[in-house]
């Protein structure tokens, strides 16, 4: 099985019925279905023979795009690795040589709405998969080449029962998402919908306004979006959604200012906080209610999903992950279980900063600073420094009704001495990457310039 098989099914069900909305384009199931055929067929007769159950990058922009390479590709028995955006040609090739891929798919639409595409082959062998893998997922490169992680079928939508069930994806759902299908988030999710026979919606732009016309003009009543996106969302909004039932979102925390904005522009939705890894899925869930919690609090597991915490370091024991783990895993990851069964999340082994030999977690102190009044985004970086080794670089985004001078005496009064930032920036928005985290990347070299 896989998941052109599962286009095909619903697209001989429900024809008619929207599976894709971006912007003023609308895909029927039936549209999809076809336009993949017709790009599977093209592919079949043009690929390499050397190509087939092979593993190929695909570059494509815009969800319609890329959701049609992806599918036909598997159409033909290839395995599809969605790539990232913003990749210097360099970085693509080293991709392609260091996980010994097969060969890069360029895909486009032109303007009839059909697909031009190119192959560029490595000749390259594949190497044996043990797995039934069906496709690949990349890492996010940021200590080095992206690495590529198999899944099988089963590995992800064995667990959209699961899933579904929590975030209230059925086949009536219309859910609207945001940015590139390469993030596993919205793959995920994309997918998940395509499991149900539900609805998508998305936009092209970074445009908040346009997103709230596709909001009401498609009826979303489910949002997954990363907490950097939907902040952004509730920020421009001036009135409330009484359609959406349900927002999920994880990655990163939120904290209670930002829940309550959330709360109140969309006052029916259940806000539902996961946590999970792209090599093992959703770990963990939390609904918040609105009251007052401990924005480190991540939940209990999902059902059937097993979690220990040994040293500080958090073990998963799941059989949703991608090929190849050994059981239980751990992406090294840190928190602790209250006497709830909760996780406490701590954040990344490596997302510390140790100033003068004194730890500090870089999570915690984003949560510290977004408590403050006034700071509506924060992100924290370490600085070289030549005696203590490493300061802190905070980079703020603040409410414009309030001065600097004001946001700097907060800090002050709210923060430990030794966690206060040695500088702080203040910008109208935190630079995002093309997977909407936060480009710490961009920040650093903002840092290394001053």
């Amino acid at each position: 099985m896989n998941y052109y098989e599962l286009l095909k099914k619903w697209g001989n069900v429900q024809p008619e019925k929207t599976l894709l909305t971006v912007d003023e384009e609308n895909w029927s199931y039936g549209d999809m279905l076809a336009r993949v055929s017709k790009l599977s067929q093209d592919l079949a007769a043009g690929l390499l023979p050397s190509l087939y159950q092979g593993s190929v990058l695909v570059e494509a922009s815009g969800a319609a795009t890329q959701m049609a390479a992806f599918l036909a590709l598997q159409a033909v028995k290839i395995r599809p690795i969605l790539l990232h955006h913003g990749l210097t040609p360099q970085e693509k090739a080293a991709i392609l040589q260091e996980n010994q891929l097969q060969g890069i798919l360029k895909v486009h639409q032109d303007l009839t709405g059909q697909f031009d595409w190119s192959i560029y082959a490595t000749k390259q062998d594949s190497p044996v998969h043990t797995a039934e893998d069906i496709l690949g997922v990349l890492s996010s490169g940021s200590t080095g080449v992206p690495k590529v992680m198999y899944r099988t079928y089963a590995s992800w939508a064995g667990f959209f029962p699961v899933q579904n069930e929590i975030f209230h994806i059925r086949q009536d759902s219309r859910l609207f998402f945001h940015g590139n299908l390469s993030f596993t988030g919205n793959l995920n999710a994309v997918l998940g919908v395509l499991y149900a026979g539900g609805s998508l919606i998305t936009s092209r732009t970074f445009h908040c306004r346009q997103w709230e016309i596709l909001l009401e003009r498609n009826r979303a009543d489910v949002i997954y979006l990363l907490p950097t996106k939907l902040q952004l969302l509730t920020a421009s909004t001036k009135g409330s959604w009484p359609l959406v039932r349900t927002i999920f979102t994880g990655s990163q925390m939120m904290s209670h200012c930002h829940i309550q904005n959330v709360k109140a522009a969309f006052p029916q939705a259940e806000l539902i906080i996961y946590y999970g890894a792209s090599e093992l899925n959703y770990i963990t869930y939390t609904i918040c209610k609105g009251e007052k919690r401990d924005s480190r609090n991540l939940g209990r597991p999902f059902p059937g999903i097993g979690l220990s915490v040994r040293d500080g370091i958090i073990y998963v024991d799941t059989p949703y992950h991608v090929s190849g783990l050994a059981k239980p895993f751990t992406v090294r990851d840190t928190g602790w279980l209250n006497e709830k069964g909760e996780l406490i999340f701590t954040g990344r082994r490596e997302a510390w900063i140790n100033k003068g030999g004194v730890k500090i977690s870089i999570q915690h102190l984003e949560n510290e600073l977004q408590e403050i009044t006034g700071i509506e985004q924060a992100a924290v970086i370490p600085c070289p420094d030549a005696l203590r080794g490493n300061n802190i670089a905070a980079f703020l985004v603040k409410d414009t009704a309030i001065a600097e001078s004001t946001i700097r005496r907060a800090i002050r009064q709210n923060l430990k001495p030794v966690e206060i930032p040695e500088k702080i920036t203040f910008l109208t928005q935190l630079p995002l990457n093309d997977r909407g985290k936060v480009d710490r990347r961009q920040l650093i070299a903002q840092c290394q310039q001053k």
